[in-house]
């Protein structure tokens, strides 16, 4: 291998005979990095159009502001690489590994990121484009092919995906709060725990992708194909009534009110139902028996669960903001990390705060419930029976608690047991 000295000279060298390849001078070259080992390169705002980096090293590289057009990157190592404001339309990212790189407002339109195929010993091998945790923030992804990319827990906030494929791909845990998604194919994705806060889902093709425990708040989805859609991982144990209703309910909360039901559960006994991951927000289950059943990472906001028996569910990780709890018993229940939260209802126009909905559990009993690290804050507690809980690490700022029976809790600080006084 060069020295750095040399290895630099070389770059700079072979970018400026791509300058005059590009102007069709004479002593241009187009410049071929293909396969080597170019770690932490600047680059920055340089014009590469065309330039070749198939199977090259490029990881921590900074391309920043740069002319990447038509680019051939195919299967390159470009984790940590900063291509913030670039543009790379056209450009062949196929199986590429950009691992945590930075593609703020960065220019993808009519890229190719799909697997790309490498012959070695005479196998195939089939590589996927990997974007796990890169920040294509406010990037353009119009017409590109992400068929098939891990694209999970990236950062897609005001990113636009318009007409996009994306087939098969891996956006698990993913922000893509206000991105557009219109006219785009996410046929068979996995999309579980997605953000989609104020997304613009409008026509998109979402048959058969897995829909578990989205956050859809302010999503528009009108005109999408919801076929065949997972949204609940124990949907289909169900009788079909239920299962029913399940469905209907969740195209009413995904069409904003314009398809669907909402559901009605009220006294009707599911107990040791598996719901996991279903947005059951604004539901009705009042005076329903949930014994035993398996809530995990479902939401549960603004639900009516007044009366319910709960007693030995598991709602871990459930969304349970300004729902309405009274009277309801969820002895021996699990309740960690569940958001129990006030929501809150916001001016469009502004996104001021209009009101705020506490979650409601006067009277309540969660007698030996464990809600290790639940978060209670501002919650209404009057009332309610904590006795032998564990609430290590839970937070009860300011949430009320007059009245409420707090016998042998585990966890508790001092000064909450005064305030419940």
């Amino acid at each position: 291998m060069k020295p750095a000295q040399d290895l630099d000279w070389d770059v700079a060298e072979a970018v400026r005979r791509h300058g005059l390849y590009l102007k069709e001078y004479t002593g241009g070259q187009q410049a071929d990095f293909r396969h080597k080992i170019l770690r932490g390169t600047m680059l920055a705002a340089v014009d590469l159009r065309q330039a070749l980096f198939a199977g090259a090293d490029l990881r921590g590289s900074v391309f920043a502001g740069g002319h990447l057009e038509r680019a051939q990157f195919s299967t390159a190592r470009l984790e940590q690489v900063d291509f913030a404001g670039a543009k790379l339309m056209g450009a062949n990212l196929r199986g590429a590994n950009l691992k945590g790189a930075k593609l703020m407002a960065a220019d993808l339109t009519d890229a190719d990121l799909r697997p790309a195929k490498i012959v070695d010993m005479n196998r195939t091998i089939e590589q996927s484009a990997n974007l796990h945790k890169a920040d294509v923030s406010n990037a353009q992804f119009v017409r590109t092919n992400l068929s098939g990319a891990n694209m999970s827990a990236i950062i897609a906030v005001g990113t636009a995906f318009q007409s996009a494929m994306l087939r098969n791909v891996n956006l698990s845990r993913a922000d893509l709060s206000r991105s557009s998604f219109k006219g785009s194919d996410l046929r068979g994705s996995n999309l579980r725990g997605v953000n989609f806060a104020d997304a613009v889902l409008t026509d998109t093709d979402l048959t058969g992708s897995d829909l578990r425990s989205c956050n859809l708040d302010g999503a528009d989805l009108s005109g999408a194909d919801l076929t065949s859609c997972m949204i609940a991982t124990g949907l289909e144990n169900a009788a079909p009534d239920i299962q029913q209703k399940v469905v209907e309910h969740f195209a009413w909360i995904s069409s904003g009110g314009k398809k669907g039901a909402r559901a009605s559960f009220k006294g009707l006994d599911l107990s040791g139902i598996d719901l996991s991951g279903a947005d059951l927000s604004a539901a009705d289950f009042s005076g329903a028996k949930l014994d035993d059943a398996i809530l995990k990472q479902c939401s549960f906001r603004f639900a009516d669960l007044s009366e319910a028996t709960l007693e030995r569910a598991d709602l871990a990780r459930s969304d349970l903001r300004g729902a309405r709890l009274k009277a309801a018993r969820l002895d021996g229940a699990t309740l960690t990390h569940a958001r129990l939260t006030p929501m809150q209802i916001l001016n469009p126009a502004t996104l001021d705060v209009l009101r705020e909905w506490p979650a409601d559990l006067t009277g309540a009993s969660l007698a030996g419930a464990r809600a290790d690290k639940a978060d209670f804050s501002g919650a209404i507690l009057c009332g309610a029976v904590l006795d032998r809980a564990d609430l290590t690490h839970a937070s009860l700022a300011g949430a009320d608690l007059r009245d409420c029976s707090l016998e042998g809790v585990a966890g508790l600080a001092p000064s909450v047991s005064s305030a419940a006084e």
